[in-house]
């Protein structure tokens, strides 16, 4: 089964100062190419998942998560009550696949999210060797969630690891290192970081701004008593 370890983030969760308390996390799929002599109606190993941004163990917030994939495939509507959150078929065609996200205290209602499956790299030929990674970033955003919730949320800030099972191929542990890095933590304090330097240089704009506005009132002065004191030739 899967574990937890090492604390992935030193800041979790974000909270502002009107109360929100946001979890980033990622949901995506990752596809590889079976080769040239793989059977017709399956021609990739695909794998669909929702995970911690860093790959945090969500288990702790997340109860289950609802899979739907195309009609086609045996059992489409695919329920998966712990982590990792993950779903892998083999297939041919690109289609949506449905994600609805259910958390353990329930006064949230699900969260509806739609993904693209990409089995073909948008340059290049397919490779074995190169797996199609399709990610996103997102965010849970709680407003003033209860204590109990909070408990939960804080629990998630341990990493996810899935033993790796020899020689299997469709292992979740086997995605990770083609895991888009989503260092949500290091770009806010970049963000946070660069809206102060532009507030700095938006103040000492402002004060320049006063100061030739202040500047150009007093030359607007000066002409206008010169010319009230002009005397025009008959």
């Amino acid at each position: 089964g899967a574990q937890a370890s090492a604390t992935p983030n030193a800041v979790w969760p974000l909270k502002d100062r009107e109360g929100y308390v946001t979890v980033p996390f990622a949901y995506g799929s990752i596809a590889i190419w079976q080769g040239k002599r793989a059977p017709e109606f399956q021609t990739h190993r695909w794998h669909v998942y929702l995970r911690g941004a860093n790959n945090e163990d969500l288990s702790p917030l997340v109860e289950r998560v609802i899979f739907q994939l195309h009609p086609s495939f045996n059992n489409p509507t695919r329920v998966v009550d712990q982590a990792p959150f993950h779903v892998t078929e083999l297939g041919w065609g690109e289609f949506d696949i449905g994600i609805k996200v259910y958390f353990h205290d329930g006064t949230e209602q699900g969260i509806d999210l739609k993904h693209q499956l990409q089995l073909f790299p948008k340059s290049g030929e397919p490779s074995m060797k190169r797996p199609v990674v399709n990610e996103r970033y997102d965010e849970f955003v709680f407003n003033t969630p209860p204590e109990s919730l909070m408990q939960r949320i804080h629990m998630c800030n341990t990493r996810l690891t899935v033993p790796t099972v020899p020689g299997s191929l469709v292992s979740y542990a086997t995605l990770e290192p083609h895991f888009t890095p989503f260092y949500y933590h290091d770009e806010l304090l970049r963000m946070q970081a660069a809206q102060r330097r532009v507030q700095a240089e938006t103040e000492l704009l402002k004060e320049e701004f006063e100061q030739v506005d202040a500047e150009h009132s007093l030359l607007t002065e000066e002409v206008r008593m010169l010319e009230s004191g002009k005397v025009h030739p008959q």
